[in-house]
């Protein structure tokens, strides 16, 4: 259906996986243990990741508006604008479930007695706006936009349930610290990660953004200075996992290790390891597909750390 990849669909469903894995794995079980009731019931943490599913939507659908013209060049075979949806209805749909995914976001904040969490919505969405407008266009900034979004999409989970979390380290510093230990791995893995699949995709795109005045890091500064920087974010993004590892008081050779060593650490250097060989656009297509692969990983994972 081309509304369905218009909006990326399976995308949407890794931010709702993402959010639900948080909330019910993490966060709702060191509330019990601490005797707090979360600050949003199912329904309203429902709304809350709607919220979130549509600024995602909204931002794929300005983004392949913007870029219809490159994405002929780049990937004219998955083009959705002009060919099964056409401009004007798809600029309806962004208008439209913008205004629908505010009119959540009001509620919630008028429903957690915050008025200013109004301003996070509008703020997304402009970002994201800005983001295909200009800014993917230029050196690293659209890169550092679309990763900062993909940890935005963690971080306001625990952003929504901040007072439970401060109350927590008071009442239980113990469970109060492992919440924020779990967060901040995920916000940096979800960081970096991005950084490192954004860059490979400006490599794979290079000849139709170079044709079309785009001026990204491959673009700017060269291919092999380009694969530095995703190297170098591969190298973080490691490096994230090992101080993981080795926080543990005592390292153990369990189900969670091997799933972090065979699910997530060795494709990584796999795919860090084919960007340095990798020359042909579908090579990069192939690096690019992997990190998708090792961020749903790391979602998962979520899984296997909750019932180890």
């Amino acid at each position: 259906m081309p509304f369905l990849k218009l909006i990326r669909f399976p995308n949407l469903i890794i931010v709702v996986l993402t959010q639900y894995l948080l909330q019910y794995l993490i966060l709702i079980p060191a509330f019990q243990k601490g005797n707090l009731p979360p600050l949003l019931d199912h329904f309203h943490f429902f709304l809350l990741v709607l919220s979130t599913v549509v600024i995602a939507a909204g931002g794929y659908i300005i983004n392949d508006l913007e870029d219809y013209e490159i994405d002929l060049l780049n990937k004219p075979d998955k083009v959705i604008i002009n060919k099964h949806i056409s401009g004007s209805n798809a600029y309806r749909l962004y208008w439209g479930i913008s205004i629908f995914g505010f009119l959540i976001s009001l509620y919630l904040a008028f429903y957690v007695k915050n008025l200013p969490l109004i301003l996070i919505y509008p703020s997304a969405i402009l970002l994201l706006y800005f983001y295909s407008k200009s800014l993917k266009k230029s050196v690293l900034w659209g890169n550092i936009i679309v990763s900062t979004f993909c940890a935005f999409v963690a971080g306001i989970v625990i952003f929504a349930e901040r007072e439970n979390v401060f109350q927590l380290n008071i009442n239980n510093p113990k469970y109060g610290s492992t919440v924020l230990e779990i967060f901040i791995f995920y916000l940096l893995f979800a960081f970096f990660a991005t950084m490192f699949r954004e860059i490979v995709k400006d490599i794979e795109d290079v000849e139709g953004d170079k044709k079309l005045g785009c001026s990204t890091l491959p673009i700017a500064w060269g291919i092999p200075i380009a694969k530095g920087f995703a190297l170098g974010c591969g190298i973080i993004f490691l490096g994230i996992l090992f101080d993981w590892i080795f926080s543990e008081e005592k390292i153990e050779v369990d189900v969670g290790l091997i799933y972090l060593v065979v699910g997530i650490i060795l494709p990584m250097l796999f795919a860090m390891f084919q960007l340095t060989k990798a020359t042909s656009k579908k090579e990069f297509h192939f690096i690019s597909q992997l990190a998708k692969y090792i961020m749903l990983s790391g979602i998962l994972y979520l899984l296997v750390w909750s019932f180890i």
